[in-house]
């Protein structure tokens, strides 16, 4: 820094050298017996509208002028320059205060990135905040395009997809708990949730009317465009099932509700083709061939007399003797549903995952036990691989069974996969 006996110039210069000249302002550095620093920023732009476009900070050494005092300005002896991004970063590395070696990033105290640091580096994380600045920036895409390729972004997003539909599982058991609770109810909760119904169906048709006369609930697709139809009935059905002659027999809803199913199926058999053609001209690829159905109806808290083990019985024995119509409980819905997330949710914990151990050099302590094959053992004899005269044969032993055996050499190439 300049002392106090020393001169600091600063100077403005407002006209332009050249096209596109805005002005600059410039600083003496430092003036010696030979050569003297400068320093110089300038502006660059539309001088119609005042728009900078272009920033330049310049350093120079000069000589002492040949002719005359002062300094050769024109002539200087070294140059160097940066200009727009690489001056902030020059002030941003003149400002910093770092110790530790690394890479480093300017962010403007004002932008939401900086805002994202400080609400990370908080020791109450605000969830609501953290998405709050995620929202405010411009380039949001980016960012969750790159969360959603890291592993942890992954994992996270199917965390919340689990949980999503968890919350929708208790709602729709709560719901049937109401004995006021009716299909209109449940139907939009569940009418474009169709991983409800099982990992085949990949979505819901646009068109819940197919056919002239009928118009489905739930129209289920499976991976093939294969139609599936989804027939909703109220959990509060008292008479689900009833006791005929020592048996527990299904009652009449459900044998109304399935001969509905029976008739979508039906005239779809009869008109499906003709329609299937219609529609693929639009660009719907729907095959209505042979298409199945699903009834759903009822729940075990509802029905007086019966236990649920008693009620899935009767469907069970009912469900037997139907060919492309299938009836479940609501609770047997949700219970598939659940288990299934349970499943996802276990394939996303890595301590879910088996632990692999190469016996071969695993450690005797760790390695794990396998049960052998109860084998019958030779009579005893000077040599235990020969068998003595008169007695039975000994039962022949697999060298990889067998502890005494030494364990096979195993040649494995590069390219081979450890497993």
């Amino acid at each position: 820094m300049p002392s106090h006996e020393q001169d600091f110039t600063i100077w403005v210069a407002n006209e332009p050298h050249g096209p596109g000249h805005l002005g600059s302002r410039g600083a003496m550095l430092r003036t010696g017996p030979q050569v003297a620093k400068i320093v110089t920023i300038s502006d660059y732009g539309d001088a119609a509208t005042g728009a900078v476009s272009k920033r330049e900070l310049r350093v120079r050494t000069v000589p002492r002028h040949p002719r005359g005092p002062g300094y050769d300005f024109d002539n200087p002896t070294r140059s160097w320059s940066c200009e727009n991004d690489e001056l902030e970063r020059l002030l941003a590395f003149l400002h910093s205060d770092v110790s530790d070696k690394g890479r480093y990033r300017v962010i403007d105290t004002s932008s939401p990135a900086a805002a994202l640091i400080e609400l990370l580096s908080s020791e109450d994380l605000d969830v609501e905040a953290i998405v709050e600045a995620l929202a405010q920036t411009n380039d949001l895409g980016n960012v969750l395009a790159a969360l959603a390729r890291s592993p942890a972004g992954l994992s996270a997003a199917a965390t919340a997809v689990i949980d999503s539909r968890r919350k929708l599982i208790a709602q729709v058991r709560e719901l049937i708990a109401d004995p006021g609770a009716t299909e209109s109810n449940l139907q939009p909760l569940i009418q474009r949730a169709h991983w409800l119904f099982g990992g085949k169906f990949v979505g819901v048709a646009d068109r819940r009317s197919l056919t002239q006369l009928d118009q489905y609930d739930i129209p289920l697709l499976t991976a093939d465009g294969t139609l599936h139809v989804v027939e909703l009935k109220g959990p509060w059905i008292p008479a689900l099932v009833r006791l005929y002659r020592n048996h527990w027999i299904v009652g009449t809803a459900v044998h109304e509700a399935t001969s509905q199913a029976m008739s979508y199926i039906r005239t779809l058999d009869e008109q499906g083709l003709g329609l299937q053609a219609t529609y693929a001209e639009l660009g719907e690829g729907y095959k209505l061939r042979r298409v199945r159905a699903t009834v759903v109806i009822g729940s075990a808290q509802h029905v007086q007399g019966a236990t649920r083990e008693q009620i899935e019985l009767a469907l069970r024995t009912y469900n037997g003797h139907l060919s492309r119509v299938e009836v479940i409980t609501y609770d047997e819905l949700l219970d598939a549903a659940e288990r299934a997330l349970d499943f996802d949710n276990a394939s996303l914990s890595p301590t879910s995952r088996p632990r692999l151990i190469d016996v071969r050099t695993a450690d005797p302590q760790t390695r794990p036990s396998t049960p052998r094959r109860s084998r019958p053992r030779p009579a005893e004899s000077a040599d235990p691989w020969v068998t003595p005269p008169g007695s039975v044969p000994a039962a022949k032993v697999d060298p990889l069974d067998d502890p005494r055996a030494t364990p096979p050499t195993v040649h494995r190439s590069q390219d081979e996969p450890p497993f």
